[in-house]
């Protein structure tokens, strides 16, 4: 068993992937296992990975393109360490990073996954100015978890500043391989279901924003608000009684805002068949009536 294990999937990201592979060779803590698999690049990425002649990776390709949970799922199987550490393409370690989360994980072994604080950067590698302090306590309980999730949808932002606890990984199962953008999401409330969640408040890596992500794309927008929605109708049956009206109110005054405004945009720009995938599937979920007058109260009314 090693301590940790990084993994990382890669799909044509050889823009950034030289820098984000030799984040992770530049950390303080030397004794991991990496894992990279390569989802049939076509940029350039594949031949940059066979040239890397480190000991501790271990590289995979496949046959055809399987897309990311299917790749977190794949090399989770093949790892041996005790605790996963989620990597991506475009993304940069501190060199203090892994040596941070073992620390974390050692001092809480109890929770099922732990998320960094994170500091952004732009497409070219500059710093963007810090956002507020993040108020969330070090270890998150079940039913806070459920409150952060119903107020802002998935707790850590981004998979790569997540690592997760493999002994409860092993216990909730992998991750959903039918979703495209929200699988990450779906597996954080099963995670956190029972087991409570460590907030690492110190930044341990660089979130690189940039046009090319794809939960960004407009594109797949659709997709965010099915699969969230999906993700929130689990989230529902998990909890209480009490903490299902509670959230259905936190959804409707913060997350319906969001998809509403989505909505309106798709409408004022003559995208119609877009308008009505988003009214089909709030209205599914809830009483659009509810959901009107919830937008208009928060966002005209007051």
């Amino acid at each position: 068993m090693y301590p940790i294990t990084i993994i990382l999937p890669v799909y044509n990201g050889i823009k950034y992937l030289r820098q984000s592979v030799e984040s992770v060779f530049n950390q303080s803590f030397l004794n991991f296992e990496f894992l990279i698999v390569d989802d049939c690049s076509t940029d350039g990425s594949w031949e940059y990975l066979v040239g890397l002649l480190d000991k501790r990776i271990t590289l995979y390709r496949n046959d055809s393109n399987r897309g990311l949970f299917y790749n977190l799922n794949f090399l989770i199987k093949h790892a041996n360490g005790a605790i996963i550490k989620i990597w991506a393409q475009d993304d940069v370690m501190y060199s203090d990073c892994l040596m941070g989360v073992i620390n974390f994980h050692n001092q809480h072994p109890e929770i099922s996954f732990s998320y960094t604080e994170r500091d952004f950067i732009n497409a070219d590698g500059v710093l963007l100015a810090k956002r507020e302090e993040d108020l969330t306590p070090e270890i998150i309980s079940p039913a806070l978890h459920a409150t952060i999730a119903f107020t802002a949808g998935s707790i850590a932002g981004n998979i790569c500043n997540v690592s997760i606890n493999k002994s409860i990984l092993d216990k909730v199962g992998l991750f959903n391989e039918s979703m495209k953008i929200c699988g990450d999401f779906e597996m954080w409330v099963r995670l956190a279901k029972k087991h409570p969640v460590g907030f690492i408040k110190k930044p341990l890596v660089q979130f690189r924003n940039h046009k090319e992500q794809l939960s960004g794309q407009e594109k797949y927008l659709i997709y965010h608000l099915k699969e969230d929605l999906q993700v929130y109708s689990l989230l529902l049956k998990s909890v209480s009684v009490d903490q299902q009206a509670m959230g259905r109110k936190l959804l409707l005054n913060n997350k319906f805002l969001f998809y509403y405004t989505l909505m309106l945009k798709a409408f004022f720009k003559g995208k119609f068949k877009t308008t009505y995938q988003f009214f089909k599937l709030l209205s599914g979920f809830d009483n659009f009536l509810v959901i009107t007058w919830c937008y208009f109260k928060n966002k005209i009314v007051f």
